[in-house]
């Protein structure tokens, strides 16, 4: 039984070392920034990757009088393969309230800006991070700004009065890596004891034998 109980908690210190190997693996970068680009126009970046869970992070950049929910309001929406998974309204610059109008569990969402309500013209930013669940091969995040349209709102106003871009872009999916060098040296050590146990086990019991 005492055998049986420590060959179990070396197994599972192994398997634990070559869990540990396991690492975040960059599957797309961009550090920008896009500059300036007007509203109604979308940004789509394409990256490999395999099928499950993934993350993304980036800044949104706001220009002049981008606007949150108010009568001059710009949403934006981000999608992953065409399916949107996020989307609010900033003040960045142009008045109006910060809105999330959907995003999943585990989203994080935060206007750095401090203009409250405030117009300030002075643009400003949003760092948003988003969970994704990815297909296996070719994924694509489309990044879209678009002015609600009159004649319920103001519509389009253009890089005069407004615009917005992107910065660091990172997109992280877990992958099975090869454990680093420390941890080759405690697995090989516990392989090590584990066949010291087991040829001690015999020679125990050849002696129980005679």
């Amino acid at each position: 039984m005492r055998l049986r109980m420590t060959l179990a908690a070396t197994v599972a210190a192994i398997a634990t070392l070559a869990a540990a190997g396991a690492h975040a693996g960059t599957l797309y970068s961009f550090a920008g920034p896009t500059g300036e680009l007007p509203t109604d126009v979308s940004i789509t970046k394409s990256f490999s990757g395999a099928a499950g869970a993934a993350q993304v992070a980036f800044t949104l950049d706001g220009y002049a009088s981008l606007d949150g929910q108010n009568f001059y309001e710009d949403d934006f929406t981000l999608s992953l393969n065409s399916a949107p998974i996020l989307s609010g309204t900033f003040n960045l610059g142009g008045g109006g309230a910060n809105v999330v109008f959907f995003a999943p569990v585990g989203a994080s969402v935060n206007n750095i800006s401090g203009n409250g309500m405030a117009v300030t013209f002075a643009g400003g930013k949003v760092l948003i991070s988003s969970p994704l669940t990815l297909l296996a091969g070719l994924n694509s995040l489309t990044f879209n700004y678009r002015a609600l349209p009159g004649p319920a709102h103001a519509g389009f106003q253009g890089t005069g009065d407004e615009g917005w871009g992107l910065r660091d872009i990172v997109v992280t999916q877990a992958a099975a890596g090869v454990p680093e060098p420390a941890s080759w040296a405690l697995m090989l050590t516990g392989f090590g004891g584990l066949g010291a146990m087991l040829r001690l086990n015999r020679r125990q019991a050849a002696l129980v034998a005679v």
